[in-house]
């Protein structure tokens, strides 16, 4: 991009536009700059900075700060990256932001003569030279230019962004009014549906058809019971409602209005699916805020919010046809698909991801048709093989409790239901607690291994990645088993037959190093996730199924606050690091870098390598359907420590010859040349 571009009339009011709603339409295209290191506990004391393409003079510019309630950078924020090769000083509050440029340059969405607007008249040249006074009158040349972003961190669950500078987007006729952090620009509670309510309830979403959209704040979570269906556990402060189907868009860059093609190129999207087993969670849980993801992976990220649990699933074959959860996320795709580009994402480069349930609904997507080219690539975190059933087994599961209320058929049984209050239907989920997809040949077509086995024009075509934690059913279990334990009892975990089979085997057998607790762990782990996962895993690669296959174990964890079972999901703050359970969840943290939400310490110094380079891995498969990032890239960036991780090691590809996965540590990645347990899967698949 030219550095010096001529400036239209009324620059400073489409400026504006980003704090204050308006009439017009127009709108400068803006980036938020920051340099994030993954050191959580230092984010607020780093700059931030919003970087405008469109060119000003001086006073322009300064106006256009002041409009955003901003200044114009200072000097000491932007020290030139040619400072900092010559005495390799490390990144600080004074000149973090300089690799910003370098990356920029290697985006080309500037080069070496590159030169911006700052503080007191001055210009600087980030690639080049340090500040200096404007050789030109400042009325005259009109430059690129520089504001702080004074926007507070976001650090708390229940943050208020009432007083938060504003943005505005325009898409499709809706005009969207969200804010900014320190970390990103935020988009909260967009309706991507109707609500689904009255005679919507248990219908397939319709279009939203509103004209403004506040952003500004999350909106009522869908209905549920456990962690997220009250504020009890501090989690969730917005409340609950029928009236759910929103969606959050966290954004690093804003594009111009109308659209330029000399503008910075559109970012990829990671869309996220939360998991909960289909009756719980949501895309507003402060451990899914994308602040941190967006500001290391300059990646969009979109989190959801869907029907859940008897609201999403109920399917009984007499107009009542269930799957209205899927057709909730393939909405929301769509919603994407069409307006994304506005808030800087690239539709074309669309990677859905989710872990747990969420992971399932990876799958389902993967497979169902009515996904067909909304996404190009799906990363599923512990989403074993997804979890179908058939209309006869879930309507004998419900119907006799639904009998109790609309003891009728068809049409008259489905209007009885949607005039039943909410939480009357709310609460059937107490008598029926199993809710997923059902085969209805039009959004579930099949099992998930039997379906992906017909290879590639069976499923939708997509790089695929899937990943297992190593002891998955430490927290699944809970405090459900003593971790003191004396007996292996696999039948109480797993079922009879099966728990026999398991025993004859000898291969859960106790011993010194391998308690009950630890057997009773590991087979839980392996029946209910990793073993259904190798499954179809093993199916796809013979069957070539998708374009690209990848296959990891995280070998590191970090548990959630709030789910971390006799707290033996993590390690004490300050030792190396000794044996612990890498639990279900314990990943999310990584893959998000929420840490510093809810007051996680840094246990050692490895935890600010790993999640950075978790995150880097995912956002590569975002951008190019490859999680191997290119070298150019992180040196570019700045993620030396990514860098020296990957620097004699490369995830390779999953395939039915050679069955590789990547094992995922810091440091110390490596590669496994065959899956987990397959010995042990062999028993539990009998």
């Amino acid at each position: 991009m030219s550095p010096q571009i001529s400036l239209g009339a009324g620059l400073v009011l489409a400026l504006a536009t980003l704090s204050h709603a308006s009439n017009s339409t127009s709108r400068p295209a803006v980036s938020l700059l920051f340099q994030n290191d993954g050191n959580w506990t230092n984010y607020a004391n780093l700059p931030s900075a919003l970087l405008f393409y469109e060119a000003a003079n001086y006073e322009d510019a300064l106006a256009a700060c002041k409009a955003n309630n901003e200044t114009l950078l200072n000097a000491d924020a932007v020290k030139p990256c040619v400072f900092l090769l010559v005495i390799h000083v490390t990144a600080t509050q004074t000149h973090s932001l300089a690799k910003q440029f370098t990356y920029l340059e290697y985006l080309e969405d500037a080069n070496r003569l590159s030169t911006y607007w700052i503080a007191e008249g001055k210009t600087v040249t980030p690639l080049i030279s340090s500040s200096i006074p404007s050789p030109l009158t400042p009325k005259i040349m009109k430059l690129p230019f520089l504001c702080t972003n004074s926007a507070p961190h976001t650090t708390k669950v229940d943050t208020d962004f009432l007083t938060s500078p504003k943005s505005v987007v325009t898409s499709k006729g809706v005009t969207f009014t969200g804010t900014r952090d320190h970390l990103t620009f935020r988009f909260m509670g967009i309706p991507y549906a109707q609500p689904p309510v009255g005679p919507l309830r248990f219908q397939y979403p319709q279009p939203f058809n509103g004209t403004q959209v506040d952003a500004t704040f999350f909106k009522p979570v869908c209905l549920q019971f456990a962690w997220f269906g009250s504020d009890e556990f501090g989690l969730n402060p917005w409340g609950n409602s029928e009236d759910c189907l929103t969606l959050h868009v966290y954004t690093p860059y804003i594009p111009s209005n109308p659209p330029s093609k000399d503008g910075p190129a559109l970012k990829p999207v990671l869309f996220w699916i939360h998991g909960g087993g289909n009756t719980q969670g949501t895309g507003a849980d402060a451990t899914f805020d994308g602040g941190s993801l967006v500001s290391r992976t300059d990646s969009v990220v979109v989190t959801i919010d869907h029907r859940l649990n008897i609201f999403g699933y109920l399917g009984i074959d007499d107009t009542i046809k269930g799957n209205y959860a899927i057709a909730d996320k393939i909405a929301a795709l769509q919603w994407v698909q069409d307006n994304i580009a506005a808030f800087g994402g690239d539709p074309e480069r669309v990677c859905i991801f989710g872990q747990s349930a969420g992971g399932f609904s990876v799958i389902e997507l993967v497979k169902s048709p009515k996904a067909k080219g909304l996404f190009h690539a799906a990363i599923s975190q512990s989403g074993g093989s997804g979890s179908t059933t058939n209309y006869t087994t879930a309507a004998a599961a419900v119907v006799p409790t639904l009998n109790l209320f609309c003891p009728s058929t068809g049409a008259e049984r489905l209007k009885c239901l949607q005039a039943l209050p909410a939480d009357t239907i709310l609460n059937i989920t107490n008598t029926v607690t199993s809710w997923g997809p059902v085969i209805d040949g039009v959004y579930t077509l099949d099992d998930t291994v039997h379906q992906v086995s017909q290879g590639p024009t069976a499923v939708n075509s997509v790089h695929y990645m899937a990943g297992f934690m190593p002891e998955e059913g430490q927290s699944l279990l809970g405090e459900t088993i003593a971790a003191n334990m004396t007996i292996f009892d696999p039948s109480s975990l797993i079922g009879a037959e099966l728990g026999a089979k398991v025993l004859a085997s000898g291969l859960w057998k106790p011993s010194a190093g391998f308690t009950p607790y630890n057997a009773s762990v590991n087979v839980y782990t392996d029946n209910a996730l990793t073993c259904p996962a190798e499954e179809m895993i093993t199916a796809a690669a013979a069957a070539k199924t998708f374009p690209s296959l990848w296959v990891y174990e995280m070998q590191r964890a970090y548990g959630l606050s709030y789910f971390n079972p006799y707290g033996l999901c993590s390690f004490p703050v300050g030792e190396a690091e000794p044996p612990y359970y890498r639990c279900h969840s314990g990943d999310l943290y990584e893959v998000f870098g929420t840490y510093y939400i809810f007051d996680q310490p840094m246990r050692n110094s490895h935890d600010i390598a790993f999640g950075p380079l978790v995150q880097d891995l995912w956002s590569s498969f975002a951008r190019t359907g490859n999680p191997n990032p290119p070298t150019a890239y992180l040196i570019a960036r700045g993620y030396d420590t990514t860098r020296d991780a990957l620097s004699k090691w490369t995830w390779p590809q999953y395939a039915a010859k050679k069955p590789q996965m990547a094992l995922l540590q810091y440091p110390g990645v490596g590669v496994a040349d065959a899956l987990p347990d397959v010995q042990k899967c062999a028993v539990l698949d009998s």
